[in-house]
């Protein structure tokens, strides 16, 4: 019994190890390129040790999600859902802890990482399985899960999807960018907090929400350009830049291969190219929204429309799109810093318009860029409960 003990607590250590080395892996080169060899190795153990714990891939990162990202990112949702819905301020403090550290170049696991995780488990039914009920099982314990909706459940939801969203872009731009520091969300999550101690029922509860303006293609004025750029987009965003093959992207747009390589050097110039056309002008309209709320004389009403927009079906293909840029951008440093070049843009005019924002605003300076990124935030948390793009987006947690 004694040795039986002993080797149960051997093989724990041997796949605490083991989630540990791909977690590291993760961060390193990503999901996609993540090698079950170079796991082993770093974890210093033989090959046979990873096979006899996980048949592929997908298995080694549910093994890394439930034995590194998961103690790591249930300790932190924990703290927050229940400081937001216990308006527990000191919670908000640890949380705010939590997360600078978990966002350290030096953090394994890190939440940047998880968030990439989250990203992948969209396009891997293994880990969709226990990303979602790891998630969705902590928020229904607290009584936020999917299918609820009002005022918790709205704060709840706003505070993880600024958490996210910040996570996402700090793990992409710190290093790449002096015009790019580290998003705080404290103020934000700390704003969402106050707003639920006393929650005022949704503004313009009797009228429907207004209808979405649709997602605008950029046409480039060359057809078989457009067509190369429509097809990367469709693809990358429903197999990210790692998986997307010229092949596919070149059967989706109705053209040979040879075509493409006629345009474009080799996969990464088109990428670049998809990049150029569709970014700029989302970023800027983006930016042109988001500089509205600012002055706005009924924030929550504003910001609202902007969530119902974004969120619409239009959009759905976007969102998936820049999700899967961003996490290209975490193992590529040619789209890394193309992706900072237009985000510095953007962000440079959300200061300049959050300035202008009265000092008793919701949405002000010091919380603009956390406001933004809780957007993208929506893109990650949708993956794991798609319920939440029915939500009244009018229960959001700010002032009117």
């Amino acid at each position: 019994m004694a040795l039986a003990v002993k080797q149960s607590e051997k093989s724990r250590q041997t796949d605490l190890k083991v989630a540990q080395s791909a977690a590291r892996a993760v961060r390193t080169v990503g999901v996609d390129q993540m090698a079950l060899t170079r796991v082993a190795a770093d974890a210093g153990f033989s090959s046979g040790a990873i096979y006899a714990r996980c048949d592929d891939r997908s298995e080694l990162v549910v093994l890394a999600w439930e034995k590194s990202f998961w103690p790591m990112l249930s300790e932190i949702l924990t703290l927050l859902t229940d400081a937001v819905i216990e308006k527990d301020e000191a919670k908000l403090t640890r949380v705010s802890e939590l997360f600078v550290l978990a966002s350290s170049p030096e953090a394994v696991p890190d939440i940047g990482s998880a968030m990439e995780v989250i990203v992948a488990s969209r396009r891997d039914e293994v880990i969709a399985e226990v990303v979602q009920r790891d998630i969705n099982g902590l928020l229904d314990d607290r009584g936020v899960g999917p299918s609820t909706d009002g005022a918790a459940r709205q704060a709840v939801v706003s505070a993880i999807c600024t958490l996210f969203g910040a996570s996402i872009l700090n793990s992409v731009f710190p290093g790449v960018s002096s015009d790019m520091p580290q998003i705080d969300p404290t103020d934000l999550l700390e704003t969402f907090t106050r707003a639920l101690r006393s929650p005022v029922k949704p503004g313009r509860a009797h009228s429907p929400l207004p209808e979405a303006t649709p997602y605008v293609f950029p046409t480039t004025n060359d057809d078989i350009r457009d067509a190369l750029i429509s097809a990367s987009e469709y693809v990358i965003a429903r197999s990210g830049v790692h998986r997307a093959t010229v092949s596919r992207i070149a059967r989706r747009a109705g053209v040979s291969v040879g075509a493409i390589y006629g345009l474009y050097e080799n996969k990464e110039s088109l990428v670049s190219d998809c990049l150029e056309v569709l970014f700029p002008p989302q970023s800027r309209r983006e930016a042109g929204e988001w500089s509205t709320v600012f002055t706005s004389t009924d924030q929550r009403a504003a910001v609202t429309d902007i969530l119902a927009n974004y969120m619409s079906p239009s959009f759905e293909q976007w969102r998936r799109f820049r999700l899967e840029s961003l996490i290209a951008a975490r193992h590529s440093m040619p789209v890394a810093l193309q992706l900072s070049a237009y985000a510095a843009q953007t962000r440079a005019a959300l200061l300049k318009a959050a300035a202008k924002a009265p000092a008793t605003a919701s949405i002000r300076p010091s919380n603009s860029l956390a406001a933004r990124s809780s957007v993208l935030g929506l893109s990650i948390f949708e993956i794991v409960d798609p319920s939440i793009r029915q939500l009244d987006w009018r229960w959001i947690p700010l002032s009117a």
